[in-house]
């Protein structure tokens, strides 16, 4: 299954801008079938890219979603790409177009929410007091088809993001199938369009094992419309 990924923009002092994929994400998305296709992040060309017609599009983790997009402040030591928000854009109008099956990973998921005019909380720490970095926690489903699906009302992921929203920043557009105990929502998918966001990593460790097979395979089948 052709499927188009993005990528996190990085600045190297020696080697000046880079796109990076983690080859985790290779390993992970290779064993459910899926044919990874980067996509980098200072194309001309994205027209290209899509003319692949490919059956998923993923947006990745990794740097934050610029504050001007969704009127938020500057942030000290952001990882913000603007270059990533401008391609990014252009994917997901491709997506909405073309009804193509489009997951948002951690950042990805934040992106979803900011385009459709939802915004962010910038420091999760601060406003809860709370780590969401390098850990696992548990998280609770409350969307009738995600409890149907996996058999449960609460899992473990993983968690590497300190940005983030609850229901108060979250879009009118979007519909939550999973939260924290604090209210940070943390799943969440599009009504009438093919679209899914997580904000775990399913390539990595830490998640309670299947869930994230059973989602991503559900949505592809289903899209959970």
């Amino acid at each position: 299954m052709l499927t188009l990924i993005t990528q996190r923009d990085v600045y190297d002092e020696k080697l000046g801008r880079m796109d990076v994929l983690e080859q985790s994400y290779v390993d992970y998305y290779e064993r459910l079938g899926l044919d990874l296709v980067p996509i980098p992040n200072n194309t001309k060309n994205i027209d290209g890219f899509l003319r692949l017609s490919p059956s998923l599009i993923i947006l990745s983790g990794g740097n934050d979603v610029s504050p001007i997009i969704y009127g938020g402040r500057k942030f000290p030591n952001s990882s913000a790409s603007h270059q990533r928000d401008l391609l990014e854009t252009k994917i997901l109008e491709f997506a909405i177009k073309n009804r193509t099956p489009l997951l948002g990973e951690c950042r990805g998921m934040q992106f979803l929410n900011v385009y459709f005019k939802g915004g962010l909380i910038q420091d999760i720490k601060k406003r809860y007091n709370t780590n969401h970095v390098g850990m696992t926690h548990q998280i609770e489903l409350i969307d009738e088809k995600f409890i149907n699906l996996l058999g449960k009302e609460r899992v473990f992921v993983n968690s590497y993001h300190n940005q983030g929203f609850s229901e108060n920043e979250l879009s009118k557009k979007l519909r939550i199938f999973a939260k924290t105990n604090e209210g940070i929502i943390e799943g969440l998918y599009h009504p009438s369009l093919p679209i899914l966001g997580i904000m775990w990593h399913p390539e990595r460790e830490g998640c309670d094992k299947g869930v994230n097979e059973k989602i991503i395979k559900g949505f592809l089948d289903r899209g959970f419309l």
